[in-house]
């Protein structure tokens, strides 16, 4: 075996190593005849990985509901939430016709909405498959079941080589992919990295396609690898000045930068959590993932503790929690570092736009085609409320303390300021999330929040309501406050390799 990055001098291909299925490093050989003496290179996996874990935004996971749920809806199956089967053009064309999941919840009524995102009676959809003698079975029962399940991230999946199919295996029907199919395909590969936990079409699978790409394909034979010279796209931008993409300072990545970190193993999972419980429950549950993970990297052979996180959205602020002593409480963890959270459009603050959609629903934009996403998601104030007042994380996005006074906004026709919210110091929490029926600005309408008629101590009512919104608020104001300085000097810009 060797090391080197040039192997072709005798004539043949250098076989590369792969990753199957929990995480092994593996290798695909033709077995030949033993008069057959030709010498073969493999080139050794390194020694160290490196998970890269996307956190998606509010609604990127897909969920599925209980048994008793499920009956208690009369729907053939439990899905209670699975974005891809709305996207493509089966999908959409199954909006139109009042089918499939898109159709049932275009024609959703509050009550069915309230009881479809019940935090109590969801859990997320994970890629569970059976293992013989600790390895991945392909044949097996549990393996086909959550293949048939995960069919966004497709069979045809094509391979991203190195980490997701070897080098050269093709989707094709010949004796090697045949031999590699039977081992695992790249989109079981792709399902045990979580990637269809979460929605996969449009900019989720194409973010996590190109990352897995580019971050393990960084130099070759020696070179910088073609995915980074490119002259067009994202290779443009990736060895240019950051300022020249919009960076405020920063400086380019060299050649050396590649070489110095190119000995590792970066493959990039996905993790789906359920975006309706509070995102201090969900990092409790994220962190205990993510130690399992590096756990099960160090007993495959690797040097792992390190993770790198990036996130959409409200899965910033699930990453804020994931660093934060009162729940997932990772940057005290001995055995797991994060080395740096990359976030993409974090609430940080909160967004006004919670307090607009509860109150309005999610239509934006005229026209038919938003209207039909509108409906899909919570067409007015009355459909918005069934599932954001009864939804912990959703709320977590609402303006905090942080996000400053007056707002909220009440103008005329010349856009003259009659009344705003907060003001004189007030909170949010007590001048708009917490006021009483009769303020027509408050956030909550009683009437709109339990139309399923749920008790108390099953989640429902006014009270429950309030209580998940000044939680809430406690919860942002908590991570807004510890996260950032907490991770800046955790750290402390360090010396990886």
């Amino acid at each position: 075996m060797s090391k080197c990055d040039d192997l072709n001098k005798r004539g043949n291909h250098p076989a590369k190593f792969s990753q199957g299925v929990g995480g092994w490093a593996e290798l695909a050989v033709s077995m030949t005849e033993t008069r057959d003496t030709a010498r073969h290179d493999v080139t050794v996996p390194p020694g160290k990985v490196i998970p890269v874990i996307f956190l998606p935004g509010v609604m990127g996971s897909n969920l599925r509901m209980s048994k008793v749920r499920q009956e208690e809806l009369r729907r053939p199956d439990n899905r209670a939430w699975r974005p891809d089967d709305m996207m493509g053009a089966g999908g959409k064309a199954a909006v139109l016709t009042s089918n499939g999941l898109g159709g049932w919840f275009k024609d959703a009524s509050p009550r069915q909405r309230q009881l479809v995102f019940d935090p109590t009676e969801t859990e997320v959809e994970y890629y569970h498959y059976t293992e013989s003698n600790s390895r991945f079975d392909p044949d097996g029962a549990e393996t086909k079941a959550a293949d048939a399940r995960h069919q966004n991230v497709p069979d045809s999946l094509f391979p991203i080589p190195p980490l997701i199919g070897s080098y050269g295996v093709s989707p094709g029907t010949g004796p090697l992919q045949a031999q590699a199919r039977a081992r695992q395909s790249p989109a079981q590969i792709a399902r045990w990295r979580g990637w269809s936990e979460v929605l996969f079409d449009g900019a989720y699978g194409t973010m996590l396609r190109t990352t897995e790409q580019h971050l393990n394909n960084m130099i070759s034979n020696g070179e910088v690898h073609p995915f980074w010279r490119r002259t067009s796209g994202l290779g443009a931008m990736l060895m240019q000045d950051p300022t020249t993409f919009g960076a405020s300072s920063g400086k380019a990545i060299n050649v050396n930068d590649l070489k110095k970190i190119s000995p590792c193993w970066y493959p990039v999972h996905a993790m789906g959590y359920n975006f309706i419980k509070s995102n201090g429950e969900s990092a409790i549950t994220i962190a205990e993932r993510i130690r399992g993970l590096v756990k099960g990297y160090q007993q495959r052979g690797f040097k792992c503790n390190e993770v790198i996180l990036v996130t959409h959205s409200m899965g910033g602020l699930l990453a804020r929690a994931l660093i934060h002593p009162c729940y997932g409480n990772m940057l005290g963890d001995k055995d797991v570092k994060i080395l740096g959270i990359y976030h993409n459009v974090m609430p940080t603050i909160g967004a006004a736009g919670a307090y607009k959609r509860m109150r309005f629903g999610f239509q934006e934009r005229e026209g038919s085609i938003a209207e039909i996403e509108a409906k899909i998601l919570g067409i007015n104030g009355v459909h918005a409320t069934a599932i954001l007042a009864n939804a912990p994380a959703p709320l977590e996005m609402l303006p905090g303390a942080a996000y400053g006074q007056n707002w909220l906004k009440i103008v005329d026709a010349q856009d003259k300021v009659l009344w705003s919210w907060p003001r004189d110091k007030a909170t949010a929490l007590e001048s708009i999330y917490l006021q009483p029926a009769n303020a027509w600005w408050r956030l909550i309408n009683p009437k709109w929040v339990n139309p399923a008629d749920l008790p108390y101590e099953k989640g429902g009512g006014i009270e429950r309501t309030m209580e998940r919104i000044t939680s809430a608020s406690k919860f942002l104001s908590s991570i807004e406050k510890n996260s950032t300085q907490r991770l800046m000097q955790a750290i402390a810009l360090p010396e990886i390799f």
